[in-house]
């Protein structure tokens, strides 16, 4: 049993999220609830080796939420703070954003709240430009980087993802590596104790929706016995996804055999009569990206427990062409019940 890390970083302030660049392997990137981005290399001492300034430019709220996206030689980071501001970073300029967004609540309601608040972001294999936001209130929102064609930088003003009813506590765009395009797929979690699958317009496309067609219901609602924490999508296996809940619970789904329960189930922390204590929450889950034969758990508590994954669940043995067309017969069998007919499950 590990009982210590290979490596530790520190910060001034708590971290919220942190996460590898896929780019550069010994380059981390993290967020923190004072607002400043984080930016850590495993070749040097625990402290930063870049962060954003607390003054200025960039942001003055906590930062639950980050992504490096781009290309090889051009990538940037893309934080999202809870006050609605999305700035995207160079790796090499900490000391003022690229570019900065500010997410304002679409709805025309008085009442509404002007800006939004993020509480997740996800952005497609495909486009950098694009990407979702889960929100405090319970809907997740497209975003555009830029303006294009129909459509102004900040939340996409015709179309919302409304199904929740609680904070979105996670959005994941589905891997799309296959023989068969399922990356306009997303699964999010929530604090209402339910896991949504989504099909998501094209941004293209939501510049000819009408004013009435804005609110996209789920195309399947997956209702737990406790908080989702976070979900994710399986890297190899295109029907299957992770979830972690209140409880304590791994939980692992594969849509395509069984959409009432999860074909597998576990927990990491000893427990009594079957309930556990607040304290071993599991609150985050993380696929091993290339064989997708190893999943990571994180609990409230400060674990963190690595589960091998059976071969019907995990890695690329066995896997044919079958399982992503089977896939895709499925959402397009439920996208077909009604009007975004959306099937309780």
């Amino acid at each position: 049993m590990h009982e210590r890390p290979e490596y530790v970083f520190t910060a001034q302030s708590d971290i919220l999220t942190a996460k590898f660049s896929p780019y550069h392997p010994n380059l981390i990137v993290g967020g923190s609830y004072s607002g400043q981005v984080l930016l850590w290399d495993t070749r040097a001492k625990a402290a930063p080796v870049q962060k954003t300034p607390l003054t200025g430019y960039g942001h003055a709220h906590p930062i639950y939420s980050v992504d490096i996206v781009g290309t090889q030689n051009a990538n940037n980071i893309i934080s999202c703070s809870t006050d609605g501001v999305v700035c995207g970073w160079s790796m090499d300029v900490f000391a003022q954003p690229q570019e900065l967004l500010e997410l304002k609540n679409p709805s025309q309601a008085k009442v509404a709240v002007e800006d939004v608040s993020p509480t997740c972001l996800s952005f497609p294999q495909t486009d950098p430009t694009f990407f979702l936001v889960g929100s405090e209130e319970g809907k997740i929102f497209p975003c555009h980087r830029y303006d294009r064609a129909g459509a102004k930088a900040g939340v996409d003003k015709k179309i919302s993802y409304k199904g929740h009813t609680a904070p979105v506590m996670s959005v994941d765009f589905h891997p799309a590596k296959g023989p068969v395009d399922l990356g306009d797929l997303v699964i999010s979690s929530s604090l209402d104790w339910s896991v949504k699958l989504w099909k998501v317009r094209a941004p293209a496309a939501t510049s000819t929706i009408g004013a009435g067609d804005g609110n996209i219901k789920p195309l399947m609602d997956f209702v737990r016995e406790d908080v989702v924490y976070d979900a994710k999508w399986s890297p190899v296996k295109p029907s299957v996804f992770a979830l972690v809940d209140g409880a304590g619970w791994l939980e692992l789904w594969d849509i395509a055999v069984e959409t009432e329960e999860p074909v597998s189930k576990i927990s990491p922390s000893a427990r009594q009569d079957g309930r556990t204590m607040l304290s071993k929450s599991l609150n985050k889950v993380a696929w091993e990206p290339n064989e997708g034969k190893r999943l990571a758990t994180g609990g409230i508590d400060g674990s963190l427990t690595l589960f091998e994954v059976a071969s019907g669940l995990g890695g690329k043995e066995g896997l044919k062409n079958e399982d992503w067309t089977n896939m895709k017969k499925l959402v397009n069998r439920v996208d077909a019940v009604g009007v975004n007919g959306a099937v309780v499950v």
